[in-house]
C-alpha cells in the first residue's frame, strides 16, 4: 500500500505565466544588466566585486524557477491524512487534514472560469473555461464539505479516491446533500 500520492502541478498555467512574466523575466533582466554594468567598468578578473549584488538575485531566480515545478499531493503518516507540497518528488511542506466527522469522500465535477488578467483592457470579460475534479471530504449527510484537492485529470481523481478508501476507510459516494 502506498503511503503517498503525488498529483498535479500546484499552479495553474495562468499562475505560471504570471510568475514567469511578472517576476522571472525582470529578475533575469536585472541580473544581466548587473553583469553588463560590471563588465563595462571592470574586467573578468574582478567578477567577485559583483557577487554581493548578484547573490540575492540569483537566489530569487532559483526560488522562482522552483515555484514553477511545485506539485501537490496527499500522504499518510501515522494513520493521519496530510496535504503535501512536493518539489521534484521530495516533500517540502505538509498540512494535516482532520477527518473528524468526515467519513465520506466525493468527486465534484465543476466547470470553472479564470479571468485573463493580461487581456482585461481589450476585452474585460475574456475568460478561460476549464473543468476540475474536486475531491471533497463530506460528513454523513453531505451538508458540510471540505475541499481536499482539485485535479484536472479525471483518472487521477479516481486513483486518489482509491488511495483514500484504502488508507483511511473513507467511503466514496455521489454528492447528494440531505438537509432534512
Amino acid at each position: 500500500m502506498k503511503s503517498e500520492i503525488i498529483l498535479e502541478s500546484k499552479l495553474t498555467p495562468h499562475q505560471k505565466t504570471h510568475i514567469s512574466v511578472v517576476m522571472l523575466i525582470p529578475v533575469f533582466f536585472v541580473i544581466i544588466m548587473t553583469l553588463v554594468k560590471h563588465f563595462e567598468q571592470n574586467d573578468l578578473s574582478n567578477i567577485a566585486l559583483s557577487f554581493p549584488r548578484l547573490i540575492p538575485l540569483v537566489i530569487a531566480l532559483i526560488i522562482l524557477v522552483m515555484l514553477l515545478f511545485l506539485k501537490e499531493g496527499i500522504l499518510k503518516k501515522n494513520n493521519d491524512l496530510y496535504q503535501g507540497t512536493y518539489l521534484f518528488g521530495k516533500l517540502l511542506i505538509k498540512k494535516k487534514v482532520s477527518l473528524l466527522d468526515k467519513p465520506k469522500v466525493a468527486i465534484l465535477k465543476l466547470r470553472k472560469r479564470q479571468k485573463m488578467a493580461w487581456f482585461s483592457i481589450a476585452n474585460p470579460d475574456q475568460a478561460l473555461s476549464y473543468h476540475k475534479n474536486d475531491i471533497t471530504l463530506l460528513n454523513d449527510k453531505h451538508t458540510r464539505k471540505e475541499l481536499l484537492v482539485s485535479l484536472d485529470d479525471e483518472n487521477l481523481a479516481k486513483e486518489t479516491i482509491s488511495f483514500l478508501e484504502e488508507n483511511f476507510n473513507l467511503t466514496f459516494e455521489t454528492y447528494s446533500p440531505d438537509f432534512n
